[in-house]
């Protein structure tokens, strides 16, 4: 192995147009990792110049010509550094990954790095983690070492064809990225731009499975499924098996179906998908969620079982935050009250509390499931044990949904154990709590339910409270 003497040059390179909003974060991400910041900037009109200057970037001014793969290498030609790290502007290095970014650079062994690429429902770290994806976002700076693809511009194929016997790795280093938050793509007309640019791409390379799955995916994002599957299939055919994004081609494939109503040839999909991957979480969960909306409780709790089994996805694979993990419990929880397992259910939603990184509103499932199974007086006990963290950080919160939930004995108990105060008219007044009055819609409409219906009483109120969730994008 071999180790430098002192820590190697990293050179950050960004295309960029109008993220005045976004960059000044982005930068302050990466001090004192980047030893020189390349910007190309395609057009600004906003205060993104201003503040890259401010960070002591080098501004390369590019004329946009529809191919972001040469706006990609008009930055690398300006690096000097033995190492290119790739940001985008709606993105920003977790402050936890800079050991471990700077520790891999050392490593000249590697010819590249797979960063992991959490994409966010929000505009912070703090929000919720979508998918993660890893790409390669830390190469060598070699002048063979280009990107290529005027949309998804690729760096690892040059590489590979460059240094057949490349070493590359696969590290825990976190990229945040916002760009797919809620309301993002929108602003920025992403989609549409997407789509023109790949078909220009097809007219080039009609058999391109890479174009073709990410034709998919902006289908996808319009919610036109049908012209979707037809680019899935035709990347299928064309993507050798061992090619990165296979496993995503036939979860995408999946999706496709159901949201078609094909369910049969969804879960036909699935078991092919499982078949190929079967160290690949995402695929049994989905199948879960499918024979769940279909009915089938038993093989639904099967597939949900495999997926825990599996657990989370090895660090190749793009995949759902939670998938093999807390939804995945979550979900279990649900079943197993639909089948009537109050107790099981308990447990599934104690574990998905434990691992999910923002646990209430599975806090919220879990209370409620232990008094629909006439359980209120162990619920302070069981949260004390299993749940002491959050009980000793959230009292506050976890009275106010002991208060929405009307646990008033375990309310009281709580206040007289942590010295809360609190009047009876206010603790229990429905107009205090809009979230009261959803419950009491709730056991309105389970009194219309029929007596003969198969499920317990806490399983129905659980499910008209709660919708199934969708099978997720």
């Amino acid at each position: 192995m071999s180790m430098p003497s002192q820590k190697p040059l990293i050179s950050l390179c960004m295309i960029v147009k109008n993220e005045a909003d976004n960059l000044n974060q982005c930068l302050k991400s990466v001090r004192g990792i980047a030893d020189e910041i390349i910007v190309v900037d395609t057009g600004s009109t906003d205060s993104t110049l201003q503040i890259a200057l401010s960070f002591g970037a080098k501004v390369v001014h590019y004329t946009w010509n529809g191919d972001f793969a040469a706006a990609r290498n008009a930055g690398l030609q300006q690096a000097h550094g033995q190492w290119i790290l790739i940001l985008d502007g709606d993105e920003e290095l977790d402050a936890k990954s800079k050991g471990e970014l700077l520790l891999c650079a050392e490593h000249l062994e590697y010819e590249a790095f797979f960063l992991r690429i959490h994409n966010h429902k929000g505009l912070t770290a703090a929000s919720q983690t979508i998918t993660v994806n890893p790409i390669i976002r830390l190469f060598r700076n070699r002048p063979q070492y280009r990107f290529s693809g005027i949309i998804h511009e690729q760096i690892a194929e040059t590489i590979v064809k460059a240094t057949p016997k490349a070493a590359m790795h696969l590290s825990n280093v976190v990229i945040h990225h916002y760009g797919y938050a809620d309301g993002v793509v929108a602003k920025k007309d992403k989609i549409k731009r997407n789509v023109e640019l790949l078909k220009e791409q097809l007219k080039l390379n009609p058999n391109d499975p890479f174009h073709h799955f990410n034709m998919a995916v902006e289908y996808m994002r319009l919610g036109e499924y049908q012209p979707a599957l037809e680019h899935i299939k035709r990347s299928l055919n064309e993507a050798p098996p061992d090619t990165s994004y296979v496993h995503l081609l036939h979860k995408y494939q999946i999706r496709c179906l159901a949201e078609l109503k094909d369910f049969n040839a969804a879960l036909e999909a699935c078991d092919s998908g499982i078949t190929l991957h079967p160290d690949y979480p995402d695929l049994a969960h989905i199948k879960g969620v499918l024979l769940f909306q279909m009915g089938a409780l038993v093989e639904a709790k099967t597939a949900l079982l495999q997926a825990l089994v599996i657990g989370e996805a090895p660090s190749g694979y793009h995949t759902e935050s939670g998938f093999g993990s807390y939804l995945t419990f979550y979900l279990l929880g649900q079943l197993c009250e639909e089948i009537g397992d109050e107790t099981e259910a308990c447990v599934c939603y104690t574990k998905a509390a434990q691992l999910h990184p923002e646990p209430t509103p599975i806090i919220t499932r879990l209370i409620r499931a232990l008094k629909c199974a006439e359980r209120e007086n162990e619920i302070l006990g069981w949260l004390h044990a299993h749940l002491p963290e959050y009980t000793a950080a959230k009292s506050g919160l976890l009275l106010d949904l002991l208060r929405i939930e009307r646990c008033e004995e375990a309310a009281k108990q709580l206040m007289k154990t942590t010295g809360q105060s609190s009047s009876n008219d206010s603790l229990f007044n429905p107009a205090n709590h809009p979230g009261r009055s959803e419950l009491l819609l709730a056991d309105r409409l389970l009194a219309s339910l029929s007596s003969s219906t198969p499920y317990s009483p806490a399983a129905k109120r659980v499910r008209l409270a709660i919708p199934l969730p969708r099978v997720s994008d």
